[in-house]
Formats: structure tokens, sequence, C-alpha cells
């Protein structure tokens, strides 16, 4: 099963750009595909680009977490990008651990960071 959630590359990085509602099955088919792009690609890291994401359940959040903490386990990078003020207000109102989360405003710095 294909993604909606289109993963592009830029210089040492996998971008997944989030542009549509998640749901589990939604969620499912992109961590299979990320994961398969990260063991046919030699890169860096993955930006998960997050500005067109409007609201997200508590359990869809864990569950990106997790597939963040599976891309550090592979011994790369996970940073999430452009995170809108409402479902940072989410993340905080459901307690979720956010505490290993890399987070930054834009892609460059993202890149940056990855340099």
């Amino acid at each position: 099963m294909q993604s909606v959630i289109s993963i592009s590359r830029m210089q040492q990085a996998l971008i997944a750009s989030v542009q549509v509602d998640l749901s589990l099955s939604v969620l499912k088919a992109f961590e299979e595909e990320l994961l398969a792009a990260l063991g046919r690609d030699n890169v860096r890291g993955v930006l998960i680009e997050m500005s067109g994401l409007k609201s997200c359940s508590r359990v869809e959040l864990s569950r990106l977490l997790q597939l963040s903490y599976a891309i550090e386990v592979m011994g790369r990078h996970c940073i999430f990008v452009g995170i809108r003020p409402g479902l940072v207000l989410g993340m905080l109102d459901t307690g979720l651990d956010t505490t290993h989360m890399v987070s930054v405003a834009s892609i460059e710095q993202a890149l940056a960071i990855l340099k």
C-alpha cells in the first residue's frame, strides 16, 4: 500500500511532507514506506514536515514519536519541522513525552542540523 504522505530526498535527508489528516491506516502505510526508503537510501536523517497538519489525536502523535525512535535506532536523525502552535498545545495537553523530540521551524534549520 502506497502512502499518501509524500517522501522526497533533499541533500542528505528524506523529507516526509504531512499534508493530510492522519489516521492509523495512513500512518501504517507511511511507516512502511519510510522505513523501506531508509533501507535503500544512504541519508543522515528524516525530516517530518508537519506545517500542513492542523490536528492530530494523542494516538497518532504517539505513533509519530514511535516512528521517530525507530528512525533513531536505524542510526539516522529524525527532525520534526513546522509544527503549528495548536498542535504543540495539543501535544502538551495530552501529556506526551516530547523530551527526546527534535523540532525546528524550517527545512533549512533541519538541514543545517544534519550537516
